[in-house]
């Protein structure tokens, strides 16, 4: 299964489905970069996931040091395809963001990912 994407956007956009006590479809951006994926503390909390601030890892921006908690969602699927457990950093993005969090490798590093800009496709998801 392939997702098609702009190549002039800037980013790739990925539909997943998040699964806790509710199941929600959230738009994540396709990020190589990201050690964890993200989501914001307002859907991980409607998952029903408790999140522990013992439980945190530090990221560097390019102004600060920030510490965001990690925890583990039961269930991600996208394209098809789906991991268990999967670790999460919690971080709300800026309001008016048109995404809901990132896609990072913490879901990716299962996959034998292809991207094609040429074919404006996500591709070889397996």
């Amino acid at each position: 299964m392939a997702k098609d994407f702009n190549p002039k956007d800037g980013i790739i956009l990925i539909t997943a489905t998040v699964h806790g006590r509710i199941i929600a479809k959230v738009r994540l951006v396709f990020d190589t970069g990201a050690t964890y994926c993200m989501l914001p503390e307002w859907l991980v909390k409607s998952l029903g996931i408790v999140i522990d601030p013992n439980k945190s890892t530090q990221t560097i921006t390019a102004s600060k040091i920030e510490t965001s908690p990690l925890v583990k969602i039961p269930r991600i699927e996208v394209l098809g395809h789906s991991v268990n457990n999967v670790t999460c950093m919690v971080r709300d993005l800026p309001r008016g963001a048109s995404v809901d969090g990132l896609l990072g490798l913490s879901f990716l590093k299962y996959f034998k990912i292809g991207i094609d800009f040429s074919e404006a496709q996500v591709s070889h998801f397996n």
